[in-house]
């Protein structure tokens, strides 16, 4: 397959799949006990991970139902399912696909209203998981790298305090996303073999802005930055099919997962680790 029949089309591809994530969904989430010992997580469809067909189900569902935007979204075993697990403790999981803090769609503001008003976050928080950011990065495009970093700070660092003010006893963890590409390269096609290696810079440039901001975040809020970085450099979409954490668009080949261009089950169980061992 020519790379320049694939390199066109595939920045649209990339941004038009997280941007269709976006719309929210069923199952309405179990209330919390008051004064739970838990973990409750925040985020966009990286964490969130529901399966394809549960996903677009529960999207028609909800244009029907006409249910709030951003609440009670459908989720997979991710990895705040896993890392609760792992240590012991109940998740309370409102990670929505699509979500964003300064971008139009389903806000990490209304995950946070949605967790207070049940009570999940709480003084007895354990720990609270923190992951957003990519969907603000294409959906600000015309700012420059210092722009979007200040920008981004500005509009979490009230939601950050927010999260503080309800469970004041808990860890909050801001948790970079996986390395996606190799370089500017990202490796869309996996069948047999790797049929592209594409040169992408836009969208590398998006992945290197979203770290970048969390890590800004982390300081700006005196909360933990989990890099995830270091722990899968040579395992994104273009890494080997025993160790690739990040699946292509098409990708036969890396065992299990829910979402083309989104963490793997490999992905989410690795993260679970770091985040269990931290």
């Amino acid at each position: 397959m020519s790379v320049e029949l694939l390199k066109k089309p595939v920045l649209a591809v990339f941004v038009s799949v997280f941007s269709l994530l976006a719309a929210l969904l069923a199952a309405p989430a179990p209330q919390a006990q008051a004064a739970e010992r838990n973990l409750v997580a925040f985020g966009d469809s990286v964490l969130a991970d529901p399966d394809m067909g549960t996903y677009l189900r529960d999207r028609i569902g909800g244009v029907f139902d006409q249910r709030p935007l951003g609440v009670d979204c459908p989720k997979g075993n991710n990895y705040a399912a896993r890392t609760g697990a792992k240590l012991g403790l109940p998740v309370r999981d409102f990670s929505c696909s699509g979500a964003a803090s300064m971008s139009p769609g389903p806000q990490i503001s209304a995950q946070i209203d949605t967790a207070i008003a049940r009570g999940a976050l709480n003084p007895s928080t354990a720990r609270v998981v923190y992951a957003t950011g990519f969907n603000d990065t294409y959906n600000n495009a015309n700012l420059n790298q210092a722009q979007i970093r200040d920008k981004f700070v500005r509009f979490n660092r009230p939601l950050i305090d927010r999260i503080r003010a309800a469970a004041p006893n808990a860890r909050i963890q801001i948790v970079g996303y996986p390395t996606i590409g190799d370089g500017i390269h990202y490796c869309l096609i996996h069948a047999g073999s790797s049929w592209d290696r594409t040169p992408l810079p836009q969208v590398a440039d998006f992945e290197n802005k979203a770290q970048w901001m969390q890590v800004d975040l982390a300081r700006a809020t005196g909360t933990e930055f989990i890099d995830m970085k270091p722990s899968t450099r040579g395992a994104g979409m273009c890494g080997s099919d025993g160790n690739r954490k990040w699946a292509g668009l098409v990708d036969f080949n890396a065992g299990d997962g829910n979402l083309p261009l989104h963490v793997n089950a490999r992905g989410h169980e690795h993260i679970a680790n770091v985040l269990a061992a931290s």
